[in-house]
């Protein structure tokens, strides 16, 4: 298909914002993808309306006009499931405009997670949330050598050796510097076409008081009142969750559902600062060790005190290769490098790590005590079908692909002193409705079914707004959207280089997400630990890509 005018005229630009922007406007409630909704733009719709604004000049690779260099045309396919379709097809038409044959193929999501392990992928949109804002479980697992999530296969040794620097830092400034050479160095091998950070935006009827979204994405309703009403429900943006039991997950969805059942040593405040919860305070002796002093009179729900036995068995249960009825927890890894955990009195617990981890507070966030003696008596299985916790609310009933029922918890000791108010919750009963579809939720909303729903679709932010019935929030994003790339069969620097300068990413962002989408430049968050405000994400420049192609042997338009 002959492709007519360049994105990198002004007209060309131009077009590529109408086209992102008309269609987002049209198609968000289609559909949304597993972990975020993004606007879906069909493959004929985006030509239609690409060959419509943009005029006279070079064609895609397989026409003649606009071709230079004798070198071999560079053929990439872009995968990626439904929810990215959109912003492919215009990624697409960037690189076909400099001569590379790019093309898009959907999938299921899981499908292409499993083939992307494999390493069969030439390039696939995808995306990972940080817990702990920190690069610990960002930037490290995906990009150093043999990383549990390095489906790019990007292997530098100089990286791998700054990432354990980091790692074992034992002073913060130590680690930061450390993070800010891998940023440099991974600014200039672009193992990934750099990508973006979304924003949270959730909405609550007018009704609903002291709600304020997190960072990452939690919804915390021991605060909340309801004007009028002791009754709230929440549209959750899953369409299930995976389990009541705070060992046995490890999405967010479930979290915001577990974190209201359960609390942990130590919880967080919306703009990330961790603060004590059922820990009343701590001490570091050295960097490899933490002691951990309990509040008294923390009770379960069951009426059982909360002592230094249930802190030690949660960890315990965690660490173990069979801690959950013989298969392991899946939440392991968010309590690395945490080696053993050790009683020292009734509230007093003592924890060692393998190494020191600046980051390790961060981790213990999601981790969230369970009551010894009842996980003992009912087991993994009973405590996922009656859980019971130390948090505002109780459990009473329901399935996790359908809603989940809680109650106050009249004997909740209050939570942590420095989010206040403390005390009981003030909502009587919470529902957690699944609610998958963003079209749905937000019917819900205005016709008062729900009181909170999450992940509002950018182009409806305005539009709620508007509605006087309706409050909008916005927080800064934890999850990073990029496209990563395989770096084995695109082992030339010079072009993953290339593919960076060869995509308009603020055009495509601005229109598509509606500045609800901010790039990044390498592979850490801003609101992440060891950011380099220093690097910028790469700018829109077709000429240099071509350049980069060129001395790397290939040919362009």
């Amino acid at each position: 298909m002959r492709m007519r005018g360049r994105p990198d005229s002004l007209a060309g630009r131009g077009a590529v914002a109408r086209m992102v922007g008309e269609m987002a406007g049209r198609s968000w409630a289609a559909s949304r993808g597993r972990r975020c909704g993004v606007a879906l733009v069909t493959v004929t719709a985006i030509l239609v309306l690409f060959l419509a604004g943009c005029s006279g000049g070079a064609t895609a690779p397989g026409g003649g006009e606009g071709a230079a260099g004798d070198g071999k045309v560079l053929t990439i396919i872009l995968d990626g499931a439904k929810n990215r379709e959109a912003e492919l097809q215009v990624v697409a038409q960037y690189l076909q405009q400099i001569g590379i044959d790019a093309r898009v193929r959907v999938w299921e999501y899981q499908t292409l997670v499993a083939e992307a392990q494999k390493g069969t992928r030439d390039a696939y949109a995808t995306d990972w949330g940080s817990a702990t804002f920190s690069p610990v479980d960002l930037a490290v697992p995906k990009l150093q050598t043999g990383g549990r999530a390095n489906y790019s296969f990007y292997s530098n040794p100089e990286v791998d050796a700054l990432f354990q620097q980091a790692l074992a830092a034992t002073s913060e400034e130590e680690a930061r510097q450390a993070y800010y050479r891998v940023q440099e160095i991974l600014h200039e091998d672009a193992p990934w076409i750099f990508g973006y950070y979304m924003d949270a935006i959730e909405a609550a009827s007018s009704r609903v008081k002291n709600w304020q979204p997190s960072m990452d994405s939690r919804i915390n309703l021991h605060d909340v009142e309801l004007e009028g009403g002791d009754t709230l429900v929440v549209g959750l943006r899953a369409d299930r969750i995976v389990s009541l039991d705070p060992a046995a997950y490890r999405d967010r969805d479930t979290e915001t559902v577990i974190r209201n059942i359960f609390d942990g040593l130590v919880t967080r405040t919306p703009d990330g600062k961790v603060v004590p919860e059922i820990a009343e305070s701590w001490e570091q002796p050295d960097p490899t060790t933490y002691v951990f002093k309990l509040r008294r009179g923390v009770k379960f729900h069951n009426g059982e005190d909360l002592t230094a036995d249930d802190v030690v068995f949660t960890f315990e249960r965690i660490l173990a290769e069979d801690g959950l009825d013989g298969q392991p927890s899946p939440r392991k890894g968010l309590v690395e490098p945490l080696q053993s955990v050790e009683k020292v009195d009734d509230y007093t617990v003592r924890m060692k790590l393998a190494q020191p981890s600046q980051a390790f507070l961060q981790l213990l966030v999601h981790t969230q005590i369970v009551p010894k003696d009842y996980v003992e008596e009912v087991g993994s299985a009973g405590l996922a079908e009656k859980p019971v916790g130390a948090g505002p609310f109780r459990f009473v009933s329901g399935t996790l692909d359908g809603e989940i029922v809680l109650e106050r918890f009249e004997d909740y000791y209050g939570g942590s002193p420095e989010l206040p108010p403390v005390g009981p919750a003030k909502l009587r009963r919470v529902v957690f409705r699944m609610m998958p579809e963003p079209v749905t939720r937000i019917a819900a909303l205005k016709a008062g079914e729900v009181h909170i729903i999450q992940e509002v679709p950018p182009d409806q932010v305005e539009q709620l707004r508007g509605d006087p019935g309706i409050q909008v929030k916005v927080t800064q994003g934890t999850r990073l959207y990029m496209i990563e790339l395989n770096n084995q069969k695109l082992a030339d620097p010079r072009v993953r280089q290339a593919l960076n300068y060869a995509v308009d990413w603020d055009a495509i962002l601005k229109e598509l997400y509606r500045g609800h989408a901010h790039r990044v430049a390498t592979a850490l968050l801003p609101s992440g630990f060891g950011y380099n405000p220093d690097l910028k994400p790469y700018p829109y420049d077709p000429d240099k890509a071509r350049e980069l192609l060129r001395q790397a042997g290939y040919a362009v338009k």
